[in-house]
């Protein structure tokens, strides 16, 4: 078949593939290994799912309604770890996502199952946590602030250390509702706990700062995600219904969905929103996606029991090849390079 099909072809036939048969065809030869890891074609394929952290971790197509839809993952490291710690994801980037287990820190691909351990924080707290970056990817970083919230540890991807930093200089009563962050354009942002606000950290020069929530927080339901690039804060009104708001210019909120629905009950917890629009709720039967412009909805045979809802963060997760090593080397081949790149330019001077 590769001897009669142009590469760019047979690259878009592939490209439609669910993830199991898509892996297996990396073993066919060392061309279609090559060529399924180049970032052409993962681009062409751009599969998003939703990433679920239950017991083992579900990857959702909630675009595809075969067999192949549901792809399953055991946690790495999880052998060497007490049956009663489970794995918390922190965030995800370029395909890679970021587990907590208690003060052990992993990324983890689990489109190739590679995974590495990163370095452990100063200490074992436990508090809210971050994973995003600042003004380029170069700037990568994952935050946890402590249990006290009077310090905010800071592992640096281009470094490979861990630093703390004091918070109280801020004047900012740093307490939330949700442990992990939502990355969105170079921020994170928390719901407060007890205040109707956001505390909002500028990853690029890691300086805090709060924002008005558009709405009373009750300590209900409520979500922060993402839509069309731009924060949105999803609020539960009732078990019947939703409000979502969307951060425009100048940080001024605009509602742009208000919609009720009797699909929603009692049994029925919000779990995350895609990015088109489109809410992810949770049940003990099964996954539910609604889409509130047209009020429809598919269901996806996952069920989720009640004691999941809280502590799972859960995400829409695009497929990559990228290997959780090449991100913690990127500054060392940087590095590397400029420095062969100079030792050339010296040694050319030299001869000339």
């Amino acid at each position: 078949m590769a001897g009669f099909l142009p590469d760019d072809i047979l690259c878009n036939i592939l490209a439609r593939l669910p993830a199991k048969p898509l892996l297996r065809f990396r073993c066919v030869s060392k061309h279609w290994n090559h060529m399924l890891r180049e970032p052409s074609f993962m681009k062409l394929r751009s599969r998003k799912t939703i990433l679920l952290p239950l017991e083992t971790l579900h990857l959702v197509d909630h675009n595809d309604d075969t067999p192949d839809s549901i792809v399953t993952r055991r946690y790495p490291l999880e052998n060497l770890l007490p049956k009663h710690v489970r794995a918390g994801v922190v965030g995800t980037f370029n395909g890679v996502i970021l587990l907590r287990y208690l003060n052990t820190f992993i990324l983890y691909n689990p489109f190739t199952c590679l995974s590495m351990k990163l370095p452990s924080p100063p200490t074992c707290e436990r508090g809210g946590y971050g994973f995003g970056y600042g003004a380029n990817p170069d700037d990568l970083k994952i935050v946890r602030f402590r249990q006290h919230y009077k310090t905010c540890d800071v592992f640096s991807f281009n470094k490979g250390l861990w630093s703390s930093w004091d918070t109280s200089k801020y004047n900012i009563f740093i307490k939330f509702q949700h442990d992990v962050g939502t990355f969105i354009n170079g921020c994170l942002y928390w719901i407060a706990y007890d205040r109707d606000v956001l505390i909002v950290l500028d990853v690029k020069d890691m300086v805090l700062s709060e924002m008005d929530l558009p709405f009373k927080n009750d300590h209900s339901w409520d979500l922060l995600g993402m839509v069309n690039g731009r924060l949105c804060a999803l609020k539960f009104v009732g078990y019947s219904g939703y409000d979502m708001w969307v951060m425009k210019e100048q940080k001024q909120w605009s509602k742009i969905y208000s919609f009720r629905s009797p699909l929603f009950n009692d049994h029925m917890f919000p779990l995350c929103n895609l990015d088109g629009g489109r809410i992810v709720l949770g049940s003990p039967k099964n996954l539910i996606i609604y889409d509130p412009l047209k009020d429809l909805h598919s269901t996806i045979d996952v069920p989720i029991s009640n004691g999941y809802f809280w502590r799972m963060n859960v995400l829409e997760y695009v497929e990559s090849l990228v290997s959780p090593l090449d991100m913690c080397s990127l500054k060392r081949k940087r590095d590397t390079r400029n420095k062969e790149k100079c030792k050339k330019q010296k040694n050319g001077n030299y001869k000339r």
